[in-house]
């Protein structure tokens, strides 16, 4: 056996032990803590109307934590938490939700990380007046208005 075939292979095994330390040291370093959940549906969680149950399944992920309180009223939080090289490359994501004492959902309380937002409640329209009557008025931004203006609730919108 040759003195440079020897040679190689030490060098070949060197190499490889420390490609491994390296993996391991990665992997070590590597962390995450919670579960991923998925916030690209939010929209279909509607106040008044979504439970926790429902909530879990339109984020595909149960809450990480639950608060329950006295009223029966309760504080959810879907949390994700990951790093790479400890601490060097840091990933953080959360959302609290409010849920009355009925179980329903209430309001987002905190998020971090979270983009998309929560379904709006559908407003009952009444059948006895007409559907024009319901419908909001515009008002100029620079209108003078109050409380006492007109002869119903105003919805006012800027002008441009």
């Amino acid at each position: 056996m040759s003195i440079g075939s020897r040679a190689a292979r030490v060098s070949s095994r060197v190499a490889r032990a420390l490609a491994l330390a390296g993996l391991a040291w990665t992997l070590a370093a590597c962390s995450t803590t919670g579960r991923s959940f998925d916030t690209s549906t939010m929209n279909r969680i509607v106040p008044g109307q979504t439970t926790l149950e429902q909530a879990s399944r339109i984020l595909a992920a149960e809450p990480e934590h639950v608060y329950r309180q006295r009223d029966g009223s309760a504080l959810a939080g879907w949390t994700h938490k990951a790093s790479l090289v400890t601490d060097a490359v840091y990933f953080r994501r959360e959302l609290w939700l409010r849920f009355d004492n009925t179980g329903r959902f209430q309001h987002v309380v905190d998020r971090v990380n979270v983009h998309g937002e929560t379904g709006q409640a559908a407003e009952p329209v009444s059948l006895t007046e007409p559907v024009a009557a319901s419908l909001p008025k515009a008002v100029p931004a620079d209108f003078p208005y109050g409380p006492d203006f007109g002869d119903g609730p105003v919805a006012v919108y800027p002008v441009r």
